[in-house]
């Protein structure tokens, strides 16, 4: 499902998650999104919102939300009918701007769209709307399409020869490229599985250095990282998705789908399949 999603809106998500789980909400709804967007893009809340406003935003959220006994962490939590409006949203708006990501700007139009959700109502209380959103966005530079490392800002599909790697187009000389230097490492099997994580309180964020959870500023989150994008076809693996998305190897520090490294790693090819 978010395979397209950058690595702010794959956070947006997590946060959202996050945040639903403090308020004791058994579903992460479009106020819950609102908050992962302005936590982890500052600087897209702070083209359209002053800091003051961004600040009033949780305070409304906090006086109308009935706090209930905080979630633990390890439960998955489903979005909400409306936050999967705002989602499906979203990537429409990303395909109406040609856009091949989906990025923090498409979640925020998509929140807006949903009108009647709680979410856009508060945006359209700080003096956001949608027409605002869209005469502003177009205009800004797009988010790169991340995925730890995966494609970047390399050419447009088209322009330059291409493989598949599980029904995506990869530029060939991007493969060739970062399977050259993932050979100077090691490669271990192993099933992938969610990875403890801390949050930074302060800054937003993610850290997967666990020796700072006893911090303050942070805070530990048992099997916060849920899915992990392949180094070289971006590719999410899950251990909830059954064995073929977790069958994957390890250097200690990226991760490669099982296709990817047998064919680029183990054969040395970057040619077909």
């Amino acid at each position: 499902m978010f395979e397209r999603y950058t690595e702010k809106a794959r956070r947006v998500i997590f946060f959202a998650r996050y945040e639903a789980s403090q308020f004791g909400s058994p579903y992460i709804e479009t106020e819950h999104l609102l908050l992962g967007l302005l936590r982890e893009d500052k600087g897209l809340s702070n083209k359209l919102l002053s800091l003051e406003s961004a600040e009033e935003i949780r305070k409304k959220i906090e006086l109308r939300t009935t706090l209930r006994e905080k979630v633990s962490t390890s439960v998955d939590l489903p979005l909400s009918n409306e936050s999967k409006r705002v989602l499906a949203y979203g990537a429409e708006e990303a395909e109406r701007l040609s856009h091949k990501h989906i990025g923090t700007e498409h979640l925020l139009l998509g929140l807006l769209r949903e009108k009647d959700c709680v979410g856009a109502q508060l945006l359209n209380e700080s003096g956001v709307t949608l027409e605002q959103a869209c005469q502003k966005i177009p205009s800004w530079p797009t988010e790169a399409v991340t995925s730890t490392t995966t494609l970047g800002n390399l050419p447009m599909p088209g322009t330059l020869p291409m493989l598949e790697v599980h029904g995506r187009q990869i530029p060939t000389a991007f493969v060739t490229r970062t399977a050259e230097r993932l050979r100077q490492f090691a490669w271990v099997r192993r099933d992938w599985k969610p990875m403890d994580v801390v949050v930074d309180n302060l800054e937003g964020g993610i850290c997967f250095e666990l020796a700072v959870k006893d911090d303050p500023r942070y805070e530990f989150v048992a099997g916060g990282w849920t899915k992990e994008p392949c180094a070289i076809c971006g590719w999410e693996l899950s251990a909830e998705e059954g064995p073929e998305r977790s069958e994957a190897f390890t250097n200690g520090r990226q991760w490669l789908c099982a296709e990817c490294y047998y064919r680029f790693i183990v054969k040395k090819s970057a040619g077909p399949a």
